[in-house]
């Protein structure tokens, strides 16, 4: 086997070590930096089950949703707002027409009492007619068997515990302390007024005890049969100012008879003449006959 000549040896081992370099350092193209485990998209069974709780199957299928887009959102709102009130039977609303209500308790015996204690001391004067209804049939001078007294049946100790000493069977006091005492128990049972009626008749305690109305049979009928008054006395008032509305209204569309005068058109002179010549040629012919 020939050598290569020596001037050749050179360059050939030059470039025989130039190309080993170049393949050891020949860069490798690096891994792809790991994804965030949190970005990674969750597999597809995943994403269907999150998608079926949400939706359902389809936007129209009508089946069970465990949750639907909305119910976070209403979520969070419900639970920012405060809980609502438990529900209870409050006092009936006054209306817009309140001399109404006083026009239907003046027509009742003892009604201008009423109406100014109810006034003074803040309550519906058509709910204490009712109480008194019930208790008394607007009897001033009725008395129980346990000793209360008068339309509202008072109790000589209630009266002397608000430093009254008139007589409780003067309709005057009587309404007078009756109405101060419902006022006081609304208020402590804000506007309840089945607790009211209760506490009314059986007394406070009864009410405290059983946590509303007490199951006695005399309460309880009196409860009913208050609310069942108040109720119709409410609806009474009610329709007599809407009649009274409408006799207003008519008469404000019905003109009177001199707005009608004026607003009739006016003969001419030559026409009135005409006519009183008419009138007198007639009255010739009769006279005449």
């Amino acid at each position: 086997m020939k050598r290569l000549p020596s001037r050749l040896r050179a360059p050939l081992t030059l470039v025989a070590a130039a190309l080993f370099l170049a393949f050891i350092f020949e860069s490798t193209p690096s891994d792809t930096a790991p994804t965030d485990p949190y970005l990674t998209p969750p597999p597809v069974e995943t994403r269907e089950i999150a998608r079926f709780l949400v939706t359902g199957a389809s936007s129209s299928d009508g089946q069970f949703h465990a949750f639907r887009p909305g119910d976070l959102e209403a979520a969070v709102t419900l639970a920012s707002e405060p809980a609502p009130e438990p529900h209870q039977l409050s006092l009936l609303d006054p209306g817009a027409d309140p001399e109404a209500r006083r026009r239907l308790l003046r027509r009742m015996p003892f009604g201008p009492d009423i109406v100014r204690a109810a006034e003074r001391h803040q309550v519906d004067g058509l709910l204490l007619a009712a109480i008194i209804a019930v208790e008394s049939d607007f009897t001033p001078h009725a008395v129980s068997s346990q000793g209360a007294l008068g339309l509202m049946q008072v109790v000589p100790e209630l009266a002397a515990d608000y430093g009254v000493k008139g007589n409780l069977l003067d309709p005057h006091v009587n309404v007078e302390v009756g109405s101060r005492y419902v006022s006081g128990l609304i208020k402590d049972y804000k506007g309840d007024l089945e607790r009211t009626l209760a506490a009314y008749n059986a007394g406070p305690g009864a009410v405290q005890r059983y946590k509303g109305v007490p199951p006695y049979a005399e309460t309880r009928g009196f409860v009913r049969e208050v609310l069942a008054r108040y109720a119709a006395y409410t609806h009474k008032a009610e329709k007599q100012a809407s009649r009274q509305a409408s006799r207003l209204t008519m008469s404000a569309a019905k003109p009177d008879r001199a707005s009608a005068r004026e607003a009739r058109p006016r003969d001419s002179p030559r026409k009135r003449a005409k006519s009183r010549l008419k009138s007198a040629q007639v009255w010739r012919v009769k006279n005449a006959t």
